[in-house]
C-alpha cells in the first residue's frame, strides 16, 4: 500500500531559519523563489535571484500567512515580501525549473530567474528531499546545503 504525500501548503518546512519583512520586491515574487537583495539606486529591495549558478545567500521568499495569503499568491511589485534566510539543514518547499529531472539527493543551484535546477557548473545552494520530473515550474521540497 502506497502512501499519497500531499502538498504542504507552506514554503518554510522546518529547521532554522531568520525572517525579514522590511523590505520591498522590485518585480512580482512567488512564495518558494530564491531571492537576493541589491541596491536600486540607493533603495535596498529583494528580487528573483538572477544569477545561474551562482552563490548567494539562502533566501527563500515565503508565504504571507498574517494577510491570509497562501504559496500561490504571488507578491507584486513595491510590496512588502516575507523572506527567510535559511541555515543548512533548513527545510523549504521551493520552485523548480521546468525540463528539469531531478532524483531525491541531488544538488541543486539557481537557475538564474528564482528557480532552481539540477547543478552543472555552478553552486550547490540545496539538495532535493523528492523526486521529480518537470514539463513546468513545478515546487519541490529541498535542503539548504
Amino acid at each position: 500500500m502506497s502512501v499519497t504525500q500531499n502538498d504542504p501548503a507552506t514554503i518554510f518546512l522546518g529547521g532554522e531559519r531568520t525572517q525579514i519583512n522590511d523590505r520591498a520586491v522590485s518585480e512580482a515574487v512567488k512564495p518558494g523563489h530564491l531571492v537576493e537583495l541589491f541596491n536600486a539606486a540607493g533603495v535596498h529591495r529583494f528580487r528573483k535571484h538572477a544569477t545561474a549558478g551562482g552563490d548567494t545567500a539562502r533566501l527563500v521568499a515565503t508565504d504571507a500567512s498574517m494577510l491570509n495569503k497562501g504559496v500561490d499568491d504571488a507578491y507584486a511589485a513595491n510590496d512588502l515580501v516575507e523572506v527567510s534566510a535559511g541555515r543548512g539543514g533548513s527545510t523549504f518547499w521551493m520552485r523548480l525549473n521546468s525540463g528539469e529531472t531531478i532524483v531525491a539527493g541531488n544538488k541543486l543551484e539557481s537557475a538564474g530567474d528564482g528557480t532552481l535546477r539540477i547543478l552543472a557548473s555552478g553552486t550547490a545552494l540545496f539538495s532535493a528531499l523528492e523526486s521529480k520530473t518537470t514539463l513546468a515550474e513545478t515546487m519541490i521540497r529541498v535542503e539548504v546545503v
